[in-house]
């Protein structure tokens, strides 16, 4: 559901893909973003777990950034979704 409704905006917003280098250009964009926020999650759960196994309650902090950059992560999910079915409706709308 997420998906449809984030590729009814996107297309209000933007044309089909003009061509497939254009949509997978696109693609790839959206799955580089994704992948920056999962090194994020990474990142911040390697500090918490030093943190947990030195049992400092600053391990909280980095739960709380884990949190955050994991709900980033669903929406460039969500994004990485929205364009791959926004490239396969490009192509349908070509003569092949």
């Amino acid at each position: 559901k997420l998906v449809q409704k984030e590729l009814k905006s996107a297309n209000q917003k933007f044309p089909v893909f003009h061509s497939d280098y254009e949509g997978a250009a696109v693609i790839v964009e959206e799955i580089e973003k994704a992948k920056e926020e999962l090194e994020e999650i990474d990142d911040n759960f390697h500090n918490l777990w030093c943190l947990v196994k030195d049992n400092d309650i600053r391990s909280s902090t980095y739960a709380g950034w884990v949190f955050t950059s994991s709900i980033r992560l669903a929406c460039e999910a969500i994004q990485v979704a929205t364009m791959a079915q926004k490239f396969i409706d490009s192509q349908k709308g070509t003569n092949r």
